[in-house]
Formats: C-alpha cells, structure tokens, sequence
C-alpha cells in the first residue's frame, strides 16, 4: 500500500518509537533502565511534538491499547486476517482515538492516541510495516500507565544512545533537528552518512553477489613470462653483456660467450678495445 502522506509515515515511526521505551520502562529491574527508558520518552515526545507542531502539550502520548478498550473499539468494526481500523472514542465517554487491528503472528494489536492524525498513520504502520516491528502494539492487559517525565531532558545524550540503523531513530531525529546547537551536533555525529529526508523504505536484504573465481595458477605463470624474458633481454645501447641463458635440463648451463668492445678506425676497420666505445665530448670540426 501506498502512504497518503510522507509525514504521516514518520509520524508512526515516532510513534513506534514511544511505544517501544514504554515497555521497556513498564519491563525495567533497575533504575538506570528506567532512567535510559524516562530519557527516550521525554526525546520521542518531544519529536512526536515538534512533528505535529504542536505548541501547547496536551501531555497525552500514543501507547498500545489495553484489552477493555480494544474490546470496546472492536466491537464497531468487523475483524479479518490483518486489519485496522481507526475509531473515535467518544463513544465509550473517553477523549482520543483508537486504532484497532489483528496482524497474523502477534494477534490483537491497536493503539490509543490522542489525535486523528496519528491514528491514520498507524493504521497504515499496522497495515504495512513487517509483523516482526509491531509488536510493541500488542494489546496489553491493562491500561499503560504513562511514567513521569523530567521537565528538562539532555537531547544531545538522548541522539547518542539511538541507533541510527532504525527507521524509527532516524524519524525521531528528524525533528529534533534545529533544538538547539548541541543536538544538531549530536545528530551530524551519531547519524553521518544517513540522509536524514530520505524516505523510511523498509528494503529487503539481497544475497550477496558470488565472488570471482581465481584464474588457474597456469595462466598467471604464462603471464608474467614474457615480462620476465624482457627483463632478461638487454636494452638498445647498453653496454651490460647479456645474462646467461638456462639450458633444457635443470642444473645445467650454457657458458655466455665473451663480449669483446670494438670500435672502427678509419682506413684499419673494426680494432678491439678494452672498453666499450664513446663518444667524443668536443666537436673537433669536419
């Protein structure tokens, strides 16, 4: 299925993203899993805020649905192999919206969400996305009880901590750009390379491509051959004797014969000289 919106897409990472430090608060032994869990709240609302341009904070946050309310939601709808639905919950005398839905592998899953916008776009998350990132969208037995959140956070530490490989850390990061200096820093540090704008395609992984087969060792060999015969051959002009030759048989070599410089006297020929011939430095004339 196609989107009807860029934003709404990240809008359900951000989303997910919450629901996700949700249940590791509602999950954590100690207190410095609490404390990491607090943190990546207070980072994801305030990028689920900023995504919404939201200037006054209702202090409502999407969260998975709790077995009442998912009970009471599904009773409007009809129920298939994967589906979601988007419900008003005034209905049931409570504020917000409701997002119901059953994804083969994890069962019943929804969302209780403070705005209609957010409720379109995890439907579609819950209707699109692998089966194996919705399941922090279960239903829970109880309602989630939403922690108390630090008035100030550390984003800069809070982007540190994220792992940028997730579409859902790269949303969030999106629009914490531009809080301030030392965020942005962070951001450019811990997610280089990463086009932050970039659509959140989830791209299936590809087997890798086969590796080249080696050329037999005979062909390697007959390659540098004839390299190695020019290196032997003595260059135009060179007065270096020639190196010897290898006979047939191993072991075996045939003496070089001497060179013997000469050079050629006018009126006598060719005369022998104990070294090579040069040229004069001077001209002497004709």
């Amino acid at each position: 299925m196609t989107l009807p919106s860029y934003e709404l897409y990240q809008l359900a990472h951000i989303a997910t993203f919450l629901a996700e430090a949700l249940a590791r608060h509602r999950r954590a032994g100690h207190r410095s899993e609490r404390d990491a869990a607090l943190r990546d709240i207070a980072g994801g609302r305030t990028a689920y805020e900023n995504a919404l341009g939201v200037t006054t904070p209702s202090g409502q946050l999407p969260g998975p649905i709790d077995a009442a309310t998912y009970k009471a939601a599904s009773e409007m709808v009809e129920r298939g192999p994967r589906e979601a639905h988007v419900v008003s919950l005034e209905a049931t005398g409570r504020s917000g919206w409701a997002v119901v839905g059953r994804v083969p592998g994890i069962g019943p899953v929804g969302a209780v969400v403070p705005d209609e916008p957010t409720a379109n776009a995890l439907r579609q998350h819950l209707l699109t996305q692998p089966a194996g990132e919705l399941a922090p969208w279960s239903v829970r037995d109880r309602a989630v009880r939403m922690p108390k959140l630090p008035r100030r956070v550390d984003l800069a530490a809070f982007v540190e901590n994220l792992d940028p490989r997730r579409l859902s850390s790269r949303a969030v990061v999106r629009h914490l750009r531009g809080v301030d200096r030392r965020t942005d820093a962070a951001i450019r540090g811990r997610f280089a390379g990463i086009d932050l704008d970039a659509p959140l395609v989830v791209t299936p992984s590809t087997p890798q491509a086969a590796s080249p087969a080696k050329e037999p060792a005979a062909q390697s060999v007959g390659a540098t051959a004839p390299s190695a015969a020019a290196d032997s051959t003595p260059q135009a002009g060179s007065s270096r004797p020639p190196a010897p030759r290898q006979g047939r048989s191993a072991g075996q070599e045939t003496p070089a014969r001497p060179v013997v410089a000469s050079r050629h006297v006018c009126g006598l020929g060719a005369q022998p000289t104990s070294g090579a011939a040069k040229a004069p430095t001077t001209n002497a004339g004709p």
